[in-house]
């Protein structure tokens, strides 16, 4: 059985595609587990509805706490020996879950990660980041951290496009608590445990791009600190175990730290003078990061000369 947890919060619009997307699965012995979380909306009672008429969906009602607590409940109830997530403004393929069970199956993998296409809110496809489509592959454990290192990254770092082995995770729950980055951390202390994993390269999983959505609001203020600190045990932990990762993890640990810090930096600048005296302090701290990081860089030749001076120069 597979087990597929949908955190659920102020998405009454898109939540309907979500749940029928997995409800017409070709593989059927799944259970959907719902979990509102507090929704302020029509969330909980369109669970309840699409219970009635489908025994396999399980519903949670829940104040809201947060998407790590939804997803920990739905951790708690689920059955299945392999698990997986959903965003509920997205929506899957009908054949993905039949296809990632038998990809993990016949190659004998920790985890399976498919692929992704990027949809507007009129249900038209980004085809300037449309999925490339090929052979499945069986990679390392080295290899998939190493992924998550390009830039961008080529294995992403979310949770929602994978299937996790429930013995594996053993317990294993998502960190409360935080603004942000909750899925790096916890498929980062998955991949500690994994032997291999298969890719299927086809583009199963449909990520609806919204404004106000979780993924693509953008970052707040707040957010950056959680987003660094998980970022970089992602590196720690790459490096720990493959010290010639080194170069090429730290590029991106790099990019992507300066990337967000820049982004919050600029939204400093709309924000009253009481909400910045909070804030500044919090992207100094961000800042000298960088430039420690940066030191360690200066003879990295996987990032150009030129960018290796503007992060020792970081303002």
């Amino acid at each position: 059985m597979v087990s597929i947890i949908i955190p659920i919060y102020n998405v009454e619009k898109y939540l309907p595609k979500c749940i029928e997307s997995l409800m017409n699965q070709t593989y059927r012995d799944i259970e959907i587990i719902l979990v509102d979380d507090g929704s302020p909306d029509a969330c909980g009672k369109i669970c309840d509805e699409y219970a009635r008429v489908d025994s396999r969906i399980i519903v949670i009602h829940q104040k809201n706490q947060g998407v790590s607590a939804a997803r920990n409940s739905g951790l708690e109830c689920a059955k299945g020996e392999y698990i997986g997530f959903i965003d509920p403004d997205d929506w899957v393929a009908s054949e993905m879950y039949e296809g990632m069970l038998n990809a993990i199956l016949r190659e004998a993998t920790d985890m399976v990660i498919c692929g992704y296409d990027y949809y507007d809110e009129c249900g038209c496809v980004d085809e300037k980041r449309k999925y490339v489509v090929r052979p499945n592959e069986v990679i390392s454990q080295k290899e998939v951290m190493k992924r998550f290192s390009d830039m961008p990254p080529t294995i992403r770092h979310g949770v929602v496009n994978k299937l996790f082995r429930r013995d594996l995770l053993n317990k294993q729950i998502f960190k409360m608590g935080l603004h942000s980055s909750e899925d790096v951390l916890f498929l980062n202390e998955y991949v500690q445990k994994i032997r291999n994993a298969v890719v299927v390269h086809q583009p199963y999983y449909k990520n609806l791009v919204r404004q106000g959505s979780a993924t693509h609001g953008g970052l707040n203020v707040e957010s950056l600190a959680d987003s660094f600190d998980a970022h970089d045990q992602m590196y720690r932990d790459a490096v720990g175990k493959y010290p010639d990762l080194k170069d090429h993890s730290l590029a991106f640990l790099l990019d992507v730290c300066t990337l967000k810090y820049n982004e919050a930096k600029n939204k400093v600048l709309k924000l009253s003078l009481q909400e910045q005296k909070e804030v500044v302090p919090k992207l100094r701290e961000m800042r000298r990061y960088i430039k420690r990081q940066a030191v360690t860089a200066i003879f990295n030749k996987e990032i150009y000369w030129k960018t290796r001076i503007m992060y020792l120069i970081a303002r």
